[in-house]
């Protein structure tokens, strides 16, 4: 039996949206009843208004409902106000002239809520399971390989290192080295590491592990790699800011009794990731994380008053003048 109820999710949202994609292609549906809504942008009530309507000239039509944070534990900078029990009401009595897509590009969604349990129990579900490094390392191989050309092991390896196994990042990326590479034969990691862009998030956190370390002469040359390649300085600023509040919360946390855990679940991340969190956190004292928190503060008011350029206050910061 056809099912008119779709839920799509999972981390890597370049998998998410192909898996869509395919979904839609599997219908012969015309561009008339084709629509998509953005629940970050938009109540989902007009969404399911929509799935409620017949299809224009056609036996069939599609609505998707992209980006439903509403299924996870996320929070909107702008909350937008959603009209969740219509979707229960609809998910229990869909329409059946309506095929219903519901993407959700997140690793987990919340089991406790009672839409995420009513999806599940109506619904056709498809994870959408991230690209493991040995299938991304194939992947890459191939690419290539359709231009003949070849990559050493390290290149490869660092290839791999900087996408952090994203995979819409990697094709990004991957398109940029094939037209770079058009003339050549073979990729070393000098090509790689001139061409393909570290992963943003990491290297902060590298920055900051090593202010925190006093080696800020290895901070200062990060950030300029990041800078090399076009990385805005305010979005790097606010990422400092974000690393920084996450090591004071997590000190708290330990303050108040936590445990790795605990901290595992209070940022829904792999024990993994908790494990260098908790580390990180005890490398430090409370009076160094506040007092470079307030200087980021400051620095941000400061850049954005115009009283100081953005690339040169950061530099700033990071050499700890």
């Amino acid at each position: 039996m056809e099912k008119q109820i779709y839920l799509i999710y999972g981390g890597d949202s370049f998998i998410v949206k192909s898996k869509m994609k395919h979904v839609i292609a599997t219908y012969d549906i015309d561009d008339f009843n084709l629509n998509i809504y953005d629940a970050e942008e938009t109540n989902i009530s007009n969404a399911i208004n929509d799935a409620s309507t017949i299809p224009f000239m056609s036996d069939k039509k599609i609505v998707v409902i992209k980006n439903a944070y509403f299924l996870t534990t996320e929070k909107l900078k702008k909350e937008i106000p959603q009209d969740i029990d219509s979707l229960v009401r609809y998910i229990n009595n869909p329409v059946e002239e309506t095929i219903l897509i519901i993407t959700a590009p997140y690793e987990k969604l919340d089991e406790r809520k009672a839409i995420t349990k009513a999806l599940k129990g109506k619904a056709e579900v498809l994870f959408c399971e991230p690209m493991k490094k040995v299938d991304l390392t194939s992947w890459v191989k191939r690419q290539l390989g359709k231009q003949n050309i070849k990559i050493e092991r390290d290149a490869l390896n660092e290839f791999i290192k900087r996408v952090e196994n994203n995979t819409q990042i990697a094709v990004n990326e991957m398109k940029k080295l094939l037209l770079y590479a058009e003339d050549m034969d073979f990729i070393s990691i000098d090509v790689i590491k001139k061409v393909i862009t570290k992963n943003v998030e990491d290297n902060v956190y590298e920055i900051t592990n090593s202010i925190l370390d006093n080696k800020r002469s290895k901070a200062l040359e990060i950030y300029n790699d990041l800078i090399m390649h076009s990385e805005d300085p305010l979005r790097i600023l606010g990422i400092l800011v974000n690393k920084y509040r996450e090591i004071l919360q997590v000190k708290l946390l330990l303050k108040d009794g936590k445990d790795q855990s605990a901290v595992a679940s209070h940022y829904h991340c792999s024990s993994g990731r908790a494990y260098y969190m908790v580390k990180n956190a005890k490398s430090v004292n409370m009076a160094t994380v506040k007092k470079h928190l307030i200087r980021l503060e400051e620095l941000d008011y400061k850049i954005k008053t115009g009283r100081i350029d953005k690339k040169i206050g950061i530099e700033l910061f990071i050499l700890g003048t």
